[in-house]
């Protein structure tokens, strides 16, 4: 996956309902979801202020978002920052509703 923040790592953290996205080791921001069925819905994305404007949300987004098209999900845009990432990005606009 290209990135403009070569040292950012995403995964999901089933156990807590977020992906974690971490700089150089470090947890620098959270996308948290609700799964139901086969629907995801992101109700809240935090990025670190010292990180912001680097790219980690939209890092840690597309990540997120990919792993919902992976897993064939259909995604819910409740948090602000990921249905302007959506409107933003045409190629995701398939996985809403």
């Amino acid at each position: 996956m290209s990135t403009d923040t070569p040292d950012v790592q995403v995964s999901n953290n089933e156990a807590e309902s977020r992906y974690v996205a971490t700089l150089d080791g470090s947890p620098v921001g959270t996308a948290a979801y609700e799964r139901s069925g086969d629907s995801i819905t992101f109700t809240h994305t935090v990025v670190d202020r010292d990180v912001e404007g680097r790219g980690i949300g939209s890092t840690l987004i597309g990540y997120a978002l990919d792993d919902a098209r992976r897993q064939h999900l259909t995604v819910v845009p409740q948090c602000e920052f990921v249905a302007a990432f959506i409107e933003e990005n045409p190629d995701y606009q398939d996985l809403t509703a």
